[in-house]
């Protein structure tokens, strides 16, 4: 979130205010902690980048034991075979590389050839090849990958023993042979049966009627403000105010965070605008929660089913998805890295915020599903796992709010992910050998020739303000999320302006919304929405942003049409630009405005002695009302108005032009804002004096004007253009 300030700013008697809405952050002097506050308490001295040139892909010492997989279960175990187990081996398709550990039973393969003969139902599944299907990776075939030279053996010697985060080789294996998805899971979460005692299919069929595109059907698209979602309310679950294991302890009860069911829609599994990169399925029984909820609240948990849909997370938001039963697909293999350093407890949660926070720049979205498993959770010390959750509940909603935050000046992956890896260790997240790990890691990748995505970085050096010309409808501030919520796609600072009430103003504050207000004047008397508001409302903006070292300019855009971002990434102007882009067209010319009222064309060929004169039947209705031509006039009569006169006295005035979108560079941020101030005096309709302003800007600034012929719109209310 932007931090901008009460300006105070008084025009024309109107008052602007703007509402900061801020974290609630741990209190440092109890805390005892200084990286709670997100302060950097080390600095990582050790080498940093990859030299991609030198390593080399696919080198023949790493041999492929199978061709045939492109989905991949993962799973890590130190127990006994379980059912789970075997329902993974009985999904068609898949193929699973178990992982144990030195506590491992010796003999696990053989038991669990004897609890498949067990539980081998009568039906199509009897011919199931174990041997074909199910990879147990021993630890005498691990430490042959020990000896493969460069960052990939180095990788797997650095994974410690008797950890959670072993589980990375099962990752590093399933993507080396292939791995489209990885379904990565735990041996107590078991995959429901259907009717025909088969497993559930936790991937929909190919679309045929899509190109056979794997297609999520009917998935509800989430519409909240925060940067925080639990998903656990939307999705039915049977507790009242459950929450997952990893969300934030301040925010449990915070409602806010819930989100609401903005519209559903079907997402395939490979779009250029949204590509699905995690889903996680919410488990039935005594499924993924942390300790202080499963000491403080009754089990079991169910979650409907029938009426479920599947969820979309917001890309703004933050929420934590686990290692229990969840899906990565191909674009987000290379997210599957769980941190070494911390508590098992705490690895997958925090992989999964660090993955969010680069998310959000690939356009890889998260899915919460409906529960096509059970978790009946091995035998746990309540207490000893709260232990173990401590940095869970301590740093969740920090790490939250420091991730929101984060930016990175790299355009690949793996050096953003770097780059990450090492702030969370500078800010005490994580430990020194898990900055050696993710370089290792990273590095591996490379070497077996795994494509990382390109990012798709969201816009960060430009400031997205929308104008709300109405608030008077009950769903005003759902309207205001939505829209917030759907740009922040593409931008990361974002403001809303528009004639709130101070309830409202609270509200948006509540809801984690920078949002500026022009309501009343000081004789608390309700401003006419639209007409001079907009103006005043982008002059403030401008003002808080001046002095930013990070933001270029003001994108201003009303709330009634959508923003064509490509054209803005790929067209002929250059965005952020050091001019003024306009929309519209540049073929009318202005008039001439004198302060003895009379009024000339630009070319000074015909002469009126009044607006009223000059068109009087001209059908734009706001042109012969006082709130533009009598505006106009007093401006041409007011001695401030000076330093604006042409060598024969004139005013330069446009009228009607289009006011719905334009972009304002940060240097011209005082003189915008010195001649707003003089037309918002005369009280100049906006469409009269938008226009008028920038000609003003212009006539004392080095800088020029970018028509856009309706290049920065996608859709308004006027026209359709392709976007």
């Amino acid at each position: 979130m932007s931090s901008l300030v009460d300006t105070s700013v008084h025009a024309n008697n109107s008052v602007a205010y703007i509402a900061t809405s801020v974290y609630p952050l741990p209190n440092s002097a109890t805390s005892g902690y200084s990286f709670y506050n997100n302060t950097k308490v080390r600095t990582y001295k050790g080498q940093r980048g990859f030299d991609l040139g030198k390593l080399v892909n696919h080198p023949s010492g790493i041999p492929s034991m199978t061709t045939h997989c492109k989905r991949w279960g993962v799973v890590m175990t130190i127990a006994d075979p379980t059912e789970a187990i075997v329902r993974v081996i009985n999904m068609r398709s898949w193929c699973l590389v178990i992982i144990p550990d030195e506590r491992t039973p010796r003999d696990y393969m053989e038991k669990l050839t004897v609890l498949c003969k067990q539980l081998k139902k009568q039906s199509n599944e009897t011919n199931i090849n174990i041997e074909q299907n199910v990879f147990f990776f021993s630890l005498d075939k691990q430490r042959e990958w020990q000896q493969i030279k460069g960052p990939f053996g180095s990788f797997v010697t650095s994974i410690p023993r008797n950890s959670f985060s072993r589980k990375n080789i099962g990752y590093l294996f399933a993507i080396l042979h292939g791995a489209e998805f990885i379904f990565d899971f735990d041996d107590d979460n078991f995959i429901k049966i259907d009717d025909n005692g088969d497993p559930l299919e936790i991937l929909p069929e190919q679309d045929s009627e899509n190109n056979n595109t794997i297609m999520l059907k009917d998935v509800s698209v989430v519409m909240q403000g925060l940067n925080t979602f639990n998903h656990h309310p939307i999705m039915g679950a049977s507790i009242p105010d459950s929450w997952p294991r990893g969300f934030p302890m301040d925010l449990i009860q915070n409602n806010n965070t819930w989100g609401h069911i903005a519209y559903q829609t079907d997402i395939p599994f490979d779009s250029s605008g949204k590509r699905i990169g995690v889903i996680q399925f919410v488990a039935d029984g005594n499924p993924d929660i942390d300790a202080i909820h499963r000491l403080s609240k009754p089990l079991l948990v169910t979650f409907s089913f029938e009426s479920a849909k599947p969820v979309l997370v917001p890309t703004h938001s933050y929420s934590p998805y686990n290692a229990k039963a969840t899906i990565h697909t191909q674009y987000a293999l290379w997210a599957t890295l769980l941190p070494s350093t911390v508590p098992g407890r705490v690895s997958d949660i925090w992989r999964s915020y660090i993955s969010q926070c680069i998310f959000a720049d690939t356009r890889l979205r998260i899915i919460f599903a409906p529960p096509k498993v059970i978790q009946k959770l091995n035998d746990h010390d309540c207490l000893g796992d709260f232990n173990a959750e401590k940095d869970l509940y301590m740093k969740s909603g920090m790490m939250i709010d420091f991730l929101s935050k984060w930016d990175s000046i790299y355009n690949t992956i793996p050096e953003r992910m770097e780059s990450l890896w090492i702030d969370l260790y500078e800010h005490g997240y994580i430990e020194l050998d898990d900055v050696f790990y993710v370089q290792k890691w990273l590095g591996a990748l490379i070497q077996i020739g795994f494509q990382f995505p390109e990012l798709k970085p969201r816009i960060k050096n430009i400031a997205l303000m929308g104008q709300f010309n109405y608030a008077d409808k009950p769903s005003t501030i759902n309207d205001v999320i939505f829209w917030t919520q759907k740009n922040r796609e593409h931008f990361k600072t974002i403001i809303a302006a528009g004639p709130f009430t101070p309830d409202q103003m609270h509200n948006l504050s509540a809801h984690s919304i920078d949002a500026i207000s022009n309501h009343n004047d000081t004789n608390g008397n309700l401003i006419q929405p639209g007409y001079y508001t907009p103006l005043e409302n982008l002059k403030n903006v401008l003002l808080n942003y001046k002095d930013s070292s990070g933001i270029e300019g003001i994108l201003y855009a009303h709330d009634d049409l959508i923003l064509n971002v490509t054209e803005l990434s790929e067209s002929k102007f250059s965005f952020p630009s050091t001019s003024i882009i306009m929309v519209g067209n540049d073929d009318r010319k202005p008039d001439r405005v004198f302060g003895d009222g009379h009024v000339e064309n630009f070319d000074r060929t015909q002469s009126f002695a009044s607006v009223h004169e000059m068109y009087p039947d001209n059908h734009w209705m706001h042109l012969r009302t006082p709130y533009c031509a009598s505006g106009i006039t007093s401006l041409a009569q007011d001695p401030a108005s000076s330093i604006y006169r042409e060598t024969d006295g004139s005013i330069i005035f446009f009228w009607g032009g289009q006011s719905d979108a334009l972009f304002i560079p940060i240097t011209v941020a005082d003189e915008f804002a010195r001649a707003a101030e003089l037309i918002l005096k005369h009280r100049i309709f906006i469409e009269c004096a938008m226009h008028t302003v920038i000609d003003k800007v212009l006539k004392r600034s080095n800088i020029s004007k970018d028509m856009s012929s309706y290049a920065l719109i996608g859709i308004n209310e006027y026209e359709v253009t392709g976007s």
